[in-house]
């Protein structure tokens, strides 16, 4: 890409699962996006602490969360069905954390070719630090997609796999457990639940 003729690319894991949707989440977040841009996160196992809502629904899990009481139970089970399935929204990027996929255009493709061999090598970082650290230090002007269209995707239940509302590896029967039922990013599973 750095080479040719290549404007942008979608780069996805090969791991994942994504929103059946994803092309129409796509195409709005893409048009919300101010010009220039170097790199859209579009799948994240982690928040960040920019994300829109996600500050004031962490502290409302933390504060609800273990109650007895019914109202607050019922107002717990409806914030997380409509933090779940709220609209899809960009913002710029702090710190994307737990990487599944982005779409990164040709200038940064080359920027970040001259950086990576010695960061992989010398400094021993893997891609998904070296892509967050280079937004967090402001190398590049980077978005991410709120809520996340792409989600990592594991065989085994529990903590590795995130929420999505409407996964295509579970309609097509392609994946036992719902998840839907999941916690939005790997670092809320304790208090979502």
């Amino acid at each position: 890409m750095a080479h040719h003729d290549i404007q942008s690319a979608l780069i996805i894991r090969s791991d994942v699962d994504m929103e059946l949707d994803i092309k129409l989440r796509l195409a709005s977040a893409l048009g919300d996006i101010p010009d220039p841009y170097d790199m859209l996160f579009i799948g994240r196992e982690y928040a960040e602490p920019t994300e829109p809502k996600v500050q004031e629904m962490m502290a409302f899990l933390r504060q609800t969360n273990g109650t007895s009481d019914p109202s607050a139970q019922m107002q717990r089970m409806w914030a997380k069905r409509e933090f779940a399935n709220r609209k899809t929204r960009v913002y710029r990027s702090s710190f994307p954390s737990g990487i599944s996929a982005y779409a990164i255009g040709r200038q940064m493709a080359r920027r970040l070719h001259y950086r990576l061999r010695p960061r992989m090598t010398v400094d021993k970082h893997d891609l998904d630090f070296i892509l967050a650290d280079v937004a967090m230090v402001g190398l590049s002007i980077a978005y991410s997609m709120s809520p996340s269209p792409v989600a990592a995707y594991k065989t085994s239940r529990g903590p590795d796999n995130q929420l999505l509302t409407h996964s295509a590896l579970h309609l097509m029967s392609l994946r036992q457990d719902d998840p839907a039922m999941l916690s939005p990013y790997k670092d809320w599973t304790n208090t979502w639940t």
